[in-house]
């Protein structure tokens, strides 16, 4: 009806190349995702202890501005957090809407996600190096 059918002993086409990685090996895939989650999560448990470090040398006026405006910076990647784990919360089907909320944020010039996860995906990010905390002079 629709044409010859392929002989047996012809080789048939390769179509693995459609199905997604998840699919093929979903245990190994989950697993690198974790792995790469709890990367993600550990960098933003460190940053996040040293803007509590630099607002409370700022407390003490020892604290340099560039200091402060990291630590600003670290505060919003806290408050996307929180949008995140409310977007979760609260949207259902959220895992599947997720991806395209971040992408149209982004064409939008909107980052929804931490600047470390950018970094970790290999996306750019406002232009803004992310520098070291400098070590407290005399304690």
């Amino acid at each position: 009806m629709f044409g010859p059918s392929p002989s047996p002993l012809e080789p048939r086409p390769d179509w693995s190349h459609l199905v997604p990685a998840v699919l093929r090996n979903p245990r190994t895939e989950l697993e690198a995702g974790f792995t790469r989650l709890r990367t993600m999560l550990q960098a933003e448990g460190t940053q996040t202890r040293e803007m509590l470090e630099i607002y409370g040398r700022a407390t003490q006026g020892q604290a340099s501005s560039a200091d402060i405006d990291r630590a600003n910076r670290q505060f919003g990647d806290l408050l996307r957090l929180a949008g995140l784990g409310a977007f979760f919360a609260v949207v259902p089907g959220s895992a599947l809407l997720l991806p395209l909320a971040v992408t149209t944020a982004r064409r939008l010039g909107i980052n929804l996600l931490p600047d470390s996860w950018e970094q970790q995906a290999g996306l750019p990010v406002d232009g803004r190096p992310d520098e070291q905390v400098k070590p407290r002079q005399g304690s």
